[in-house]
């Protein structure tokens, strides 16, 4: 019987379901409904996990026994107890299968690196950040939520947006040009109305890149608001490198999601010049062309008793690829 690794992240909006052959293939690759228990709780959860499941083997052609193992990587795995209630809604859609899942980040990290060392900072939708060494020393920086400390994400950087327009119009800090942009793009009488604007996903990335744009034309408040989210970005990488590797040891620092993969201007501009100054040599920018789902798939690969070759993690990410593009 031929046998398959199944990759899956769990996220809020959307779970991305991968299906590997032993030999480094992807032979499915299905999106299907947000299924974090943080919002489905563990029941809507389980049954969300199993459809999509369910519709991967369906989309591979195979049987659902033929699974050999299963990682998850899954958004909300942050405390103890999630990850107590996480274990037993995954054996629940999986009882027959062998699984082990962490945080979506982590998979993020095992993605971009694929020997799993190194560094991984998010800036998607939301903000999350892992490192582990040679030595399998793992360490994790916020990632949890606005008001307990994340600056990076598009949702976090949408509210400083907004503030900095409302601020900017009434006199509380310098005018900035985003305020006439954002109620140019969004058709407000006044600059107030910023406070009904929906933070539907479509929303906050149009706040997002009329903040670049700003950014682009030499806004100064703009320019203020890039260099914090630079300086939050090599904190991050700073505390790092600090607790886990040493001086002039190299190491890769992944940047994922969908801020950092648009490369906005100058956003990455400072950023790499800033790192390629503190780090010179020692530092590799990855950011990723795949999805960081790929990372759970490396892990279910290794997870199950095989072993992840260079040629087999390249036909992976290779054939992945042609799917998506496909």
């Amino acid at each position: 019987m031929k046998r398959y690794l199944l990759g899956v992240d769990i996220g809020n909006t959307k779970t991305q379901y991968v299906l590997s052959d032993t030999t480094g293939n992807i032979v499915a690759t299905v999106y299907d409904v947000g299924a974090s228990h943080e919002n489905l709780g563990p029941d809507g959860a389980q049954a969300a996990i199993s459809e999509g499941i369910g519709k991967t083997v369906a989309a591979a052609g195979i049987k659902p026994e033929q699974i050999k193992y299963i990682y998850y990587g899954a958004a909300g795995a942050d405390t103890s107890d999630d990850f107590k209630l996480l274990r037993k809604v995954y054996k629940k859609v999986t009882p027959d299968i062998p699984f082990d899942f962490e945080n979506d980040g982590f998979i993020a990290l095992k993605s971009g690196t694929v020997d799993g060392v190194g560094m991984l900072i998010t800036n998607g939708t939301s903000n999350t950040n892992f490192a582990m060494n040679a030595k399998g020393e793992l360490k994790r920086i916020g990632g949890l939520s606005f008001h307990t400390g994340d600056t990076l994400g598009a949702v976090n950087i949408a509210m400083f947006v907004c503030r900095a327009a409302i601020r900017g119009e009434d006199g509380r800090a310098y005018p900035t040009v985003i305020s006439r942009l954002i109620t140019e793009t969004f058709s407000l009488n006044e600059v107030e109305e910023i406070k009904n604007i929906p933070l539907f996903p479509e929303n906050i990335q149009k706040v997002v890149e009329i903040f670049f744009e700003a950014a682009r034309m030499g806004d100064g408040v703009a320019l203020e608001l890039t260099w914090m989210l630079v300086k939050e970005t090599l904190h991050i990488v700073d505390e790092f490198h600090r607790d886990l590797f040493d001086h002039g040891e190299k190491f890769k620092l992944v940047l994922d999601g969908s801020v950092f993969k648009q490369k906005y201007q100058p956003f990455m501009n400072m950023l790499e010049l800033s790192l390629s100054q503190r780090y010179r040599d020692s530092i590799k920018i990855v950011v990723p062309e795949w999805d960081p789902v790929l990372g759970a798939v490396f892990h279910a690969y290794e997870k199950s008793g095989l072993t992840l070759t260079k040629k087999i993690s390249d036909r992976m990410i290779r054939t992945y690829l042609e799917k998506e593009r496909s």
